[in-house]
C-alpha cells in the first residue's frame, strides 16, 4: 500500500513539475526602444510579451553593458526599471472576450499580454558616466531579461534564458549633425498566433519621426546570455530559417523565398522595409523569430553612413490549426514610390480578402488602418461601407524634405472572422528626391546683346541640365532656344520678353522659372521704311536715321555687295540710277557696335509718250 502511495505521489510530482516547466516559461517576446531627452538623458522603454497561459511576470533583470562589436569589455552595470503598464494585445474578433483576464494572472487563457517598463537614465551620472569618452566603450547596450523561454517551443530554444537589448553608439552620435538619437519606435504589436497554411504578413512598423534615420533589417539569433550568447536551434532551424514555411520541394525550409506567389514561398524578410512574409505549414510548430534593426546616419565630416543605434524584437510565433475556413487578408499597392520635393503624391492601397469557398458562406469584411508613420500624410478610406476597402494615401511634400532615406509607414488589414480574425501588415516607402534649383543671372551687354547664366547650389547631386527659351511678352512666340549653362543672344528690338528656364537633375525633378526681362532698344539704322523707287538716270541720295547709338559714327556703304572707295560718308549719292539695287550701310558707333540697314532701290523706266498719228489741221 505504501508502495502504491509513493508511486502515485511520484507521478503527481512529475506531472506537476512538467506542468510547472511548461507554463512557468512564460516569456513570448520583447523589444526595447529609447528616446533622447537631451543633456545626456534617455528614456528607456522595454516591452515584454507574456504568454497568458504561463505564470505571472514580475521582477525582470535590467541593466547596461558597454564595449565594442556588441561586447561588454567596459563592464556590466545593473539598473532598476519600473513597470508602467499592462495590456492585452491578443488579436480577437469583437465578440470574443479578453483571454488575459484578470491581468498578470497565470493560466487565464491563450493570449498575449504586453508589460511596459520604463526608466530615465543619465550618462552624466554614475554608473553610465564610466562609459563616456572612452573609445573602447562606444556601444552602450541596455538589456532586460528573465528565465525562461516557453517550454512549448519546438524549434530548439525551449526553456532557454531570455534577453532583449537595445544599443546606443555614444561615439558615433556626436559625429552627426543631430547630436542626439532616438531609436525607431515599433508601432505594431507582434502577432503571436499564426494560422496554419495561411499566409503571414507582418511588419514591426518601425518609425523615426524625430531623426529620420535609415534602417536596415536582419534576422538574428535569440539571446540566452549576455552579451551575445545565442540560443541553440534544432536542425534544420537557424536564425535565418527559424520556422517551417511553404517550400517547393516541401522537404526543405531554406528554399528561395518569393513573397509574391500565392501562397508566399519560403521565409522572406525585406531588409529594406522590414516586411516579414511566409506561409507556415507545420500546424503544431512554435518558434522564435528575432529581427534586428540597425540605425544609420551620415557622418557630418565624411558623409559616410555610420551606425548610431541597434534594437531587436524577439517574437515567439505559435502556429495553430484552429482558425477555421478563412484566408488571411492581403494588402495590395505600390510598396516603394518616389516623389519630387514640393510635389504631392497620392496612391491607392487595397485591402483584399478572398472567400474560402465553398466552406466559408459569409465573406469577411476588411478593415484598413495605418500607423501614421509619415507626419502630414493622410490615409482616407474611399468607401467605408465596402466589404473590401480601398484607402488613398496622400502627402503634400515640402521643399526641404528631400532625403537619402525613404519615409515609411505601415498598413494593417484585419478581417472579421471569428473567433480568430486574421491580420496582415505591410510596409510602404516614399522616397522624396531633391528638386533642381538654379540662380539665374541676366546681363545686358552693348550692341543689342544680352547674356544669361545659371548657377546650381552647393551640394547639387549629379550633372544639371539646362533649357532656355526666349519668348515674346505673351510667352507664345519663341525667338531663341539654348541648352547651354551660359549663352548670349543678339536681339533686334527692345521691349519686354519672357525667359522660360528649366533646370533638371538625374532624379528628373525639374524647376521651371519664368523671368520677365526688359531690354533696351539696340543701336538702329533706318535707310528707308519701305522700298525706294528711282527713275532711270535720276539722281538718288540716301542718308540713314541713327537711333539708340553712341556717337561718333563711321559709315561703310556697299551697293549691293561691292564697296566703292570713298563711300564712307553720312550720305551716299548715286548720280544716275540704271538698275535695281540693294544699298547696305554698316555703321560703327562710339561703343564699337556695328549695325546695318538695307535700302531696296527699284528702277522705274521713263514713260513712253504716244501722241498718235500725225494730223493735219486746216485753219
Amino acid at each position: 500500500m505504501n508502495m502504491v502511495r509513493k508511486l502515485l505521489l511520484s507521478l503527481l510530482l512529475l506531472s506537476a513539475g512538467t506542468f510547472s516547466k511548461l507554463y512557468a516559461t512564460h516569456m513570448m517576446g520583447a523589444d526595447m526602444t529609447y528616446k533622447c531627452l537631451g543633456g545626456g538623458k534617455y528614456r528607456i522603454i522595454a516591452k515584454i510579451y507574456r504568454d497568458c497561459r504561463g505564470i505571472s511576470f514580475n521582477g525582470p533583470t535590467f541593466g547596461a553593458f558597454a564595449g565594442l562589436n556588441g561586447g561588454n569589455g567596459c563592464g556590466d552595470q545593473p539598473l532598476s526599471i519600473t513597470r508602467t503598464g499592462i495590456r492585452d494585445v491578443t488579436p480577437r474578433c469583437s465578440t470574443a472576450s479578453k483571454p488575459c483576464n484578470p491581468q498578470n494572472v497565470g493560466g487565464t487563457g491563450e493570449g498575449i499580454e504586453e508589460h511596459t517598463f520604463e526608466v530615465t537614465v543619465d550618462f552624466n551620472a554614475n554608473p553610465l558616466r564610466n562609459f563616456v569618452n572612452k573609445s573602447s566603450c562606444c556601444e552602450v547596450t541596455f538589456y532586460i531579461g528573465q528565465c525562461c523561454r516557453n517550454g512549448a517551443i519546438t524549434t530548439g530554444p525551449a526553456n532557454a534564458d531570455f534577453w532583449a537589448t537595445a544599443m546606443i553608439n555614444i561615439c558615433n552620435i556626436p559625429k552627426t549633425r543631430n547630436k542626439c538619437n532616438s531609436s525607431p519606435q515599433l508601432s505594431n504589436e507582434p502577432i503571436g498566433f499564426l494560422c496554419c497554411n495561411q499566409a503571414y504578413y507582418f511588419n514591426n512598423g518601425a518609425m523615426d519621426t524625430v531623426d529620420f534615420d535609415s534602417f536596415g533589417y536582419k534576422l538574428v539569433c535569440g539571446l540566452n546570455s549576455r552579451p551575445t550568447g545565442c540560443v541553440s536551434y534544432a536542425s534544420p532551424f537557424s536564425a535565418r530559417y527559424p520556422m517551417t514555411p511553404y517550400c517547393v520541394p516541401p522537404t526543405r525550409i531554406d528554399c528561395t523565398p518569393n513573397p509574391n506567389t500565392k501562397p508566399p514561398r519560403g521565409f522572406f524578410l525585406d531588409t529594406s522595409t522590414g516586411d516579414l512574409i511566409f506561409t507556415p505549414t507545420k500546424c503544431d510548430e512554435v518558434g522564435i523569430v528575432v529581427i534586428e534593426i540597425t540605425e544609420y546616419r551620415k557622418d557630418s565630416a565624411t558623409s559616410k553612413w555610420i551606425v548610431v543605434g541597434r534594437t531587436r524584437r524577439d517574437m515567439q510565433l505559435i502556429v495553430k490549426d484552429d482558425c477555421g475556413y478563412n484566408k488571411a487578408p492581403t494588402i495590395e499597392g505600390p510598396t516603394s514610390v518616389k516623389v519630387c520635393e514640393g510635389d504631392k503624391i497620392c496612391f491607392n492601397i487595397d485591402g483584399k480578402d478572398e472567400t474560402f469557398t465553398p466552406f466559408q458562406t459569409v465573406p469577411d469584411t476588411v478593415q484598413l488602418k495605418w500607423n501614421r508613420g509619415i507626419p502630414g500624410g493622410t490615409f482616407t478610406i474611399k468607401d467605408p461601407k465596402a466589404r473590401e476597402k480601398t484607402a488613398e494615401f496622400c502627402w503634400q511634400t515640402r521643399v526641404g524634405q528631400a532625403s537619402d532615406v525613404a519615409y515609411s509607414f505601415t498598413v494593417t488589414a484585419t478581417d472579421d472572422h471569428c473567433p480568430k480574425p486574421s491580420q496582415s501588415i505591410r510596409g510602404f516607402k516614399v522616397k522624396v528626391n531633391p528638386r533642381a534649383f538654379s540662380t539665374r543671372k541676366y546681363t545686358i551687354l552693348k550692341c543689342g546683346r544680352f547674356a544669361w547664366d545659371a548657377t546650381v547650389p552647393a551640394g547639387f547631386k549629379g550633372i544639371p541640365t539646362y533649357r532656355w527659351s526666349l519668348r515674346d511678352s505673351l510667352g507664345s512666340r519663341e525667338f531663341y532656344y539654348s541648352t547651354r549653362k551660359t549663352d548670349t543672344f543678339r536681339y533686334k528690338f527692345g521691349g519686354k520678353y519672357i525667359m522660360v528656364h528649366t533646370v533638371n537633375n538625374p532624379d528628373n525633378c525639374p524647376t521651371i522659372y519664368r523671368d520677365t526681362i526688359v531690354l533696351p532698344n539696340p543701336p538702329t539704322a533706318i535707310l528707308a521704311t519701305k522700298d525706294t523707287f528711282a527713275c532711270l538716270n535720276s539722281k538718288l541720295t540716301l542718308q540713314p536715321l541713327i537711333l539708340f547709338a553712341k556717337s561718333p559714327f563711321s559709315y561703310y556703304w556697299t551697293r549691293p555687295a561691292v564697296h566703292i572707295s570713298g563711300d564712307t560718308n553720312l550720305t551716299l549719292t548715286i548720280d544716275k540710277v540704271d538698275r535695281d539695287s540693294n544699298i547696305v550701310v554698316r555703321i560703327t558707333d562710339g561703343d564699337g557696335c556695328r549695325f546695318w540697314d538695307t535700302a531696296v532701290v527699284a528702277l522705274k523706266p521713263l514713260p513712253k509718250i504716244g501722241l498718235g498719228p500725225d494730223q493735219r489741221i486746216c485753219t
